[in-house]
């Protein structure tokens, strides 16, 4: 944390190794073994753990990686970090990567959701959410998220009281997922 948190305020990149568990539960480093370069931005506290987020070099983009994963402490390089995107916003980036497990696109999905569930999208999004009555019993919201398989869990979770309206894209592949579950049983 300390060397992020120095790379952060002296505006230079870091190096370094990250892991991940394979189906043995064995530590193995992800990248083909190979460091990270990354002009770091924030840490993030979210859901138990703390996450970096930062431009990568090798992945040309902004990416989060989970602070406990980072093996070794990172190298301070003397490359001067890349800048935050134009319109980078970490509360909002955080929102769209949908609790940092997400690396696709963010894409405006439509949510038909009945009025129980508005703690729960309040939670997820924020007050400042834009929300439209249906009738007496439901609301509908657009939200920018990436759709992947964190956030159909969360849609799961509600149980039928939150529906995917939009994109058909995203219906499917929801759909597709959970038939894929079901073909388990």
């Amino acid at each position: 944390m300390d060397a992020i948190n120095d790379a952060i305020n002296t505006g230079v990149k870091i190096s370094f190794y990250y892991s991940e568990l394979n189906g043995k539960k064995k530590e193995v480093l992800r990248n083909d073994g190979k460091p990270y370069t990354v002009s770091p931005f924030d840490l993030i506290w979210d859901g138990d753990y703390y996450y970096l987020t930062g431009y990568c070099d090798e992945r040309e983009a902004v990416r989060t990686y989970r602070v406990d994963r980072i093996k070794k402490q990172p190298e301070l390089l003397t490359e001067k970090a890349v800048k935050k995107p134009k319109g980078y916003d970490v509360s909002k980036y955080t929102t769209e990567v949908f609790r940092m497990f997400s690396t696709d696109e963010a894409v405006d999905v439509t949510l038909l959701c009945d009025n129980c569930c508005m703690n729960a999208v309040v939670d997820k999004f924020g007050m400042k959410i834009k929300t439209r009555s249906v009738g007496e019993e439901q609301f509908r919201i657009t939200v920018k998220v990436c759709a992947g398989p964190t956030f159909y869990r969360w849609v799961f979770g509600a149980g039928g009281k939150i529906v995917i309206e939009s994109p058909i894209e995203t219906r499917n592949e929801y759909r597709e997922m959970l038939q894929k579950a079901l073909n388990q049983l």
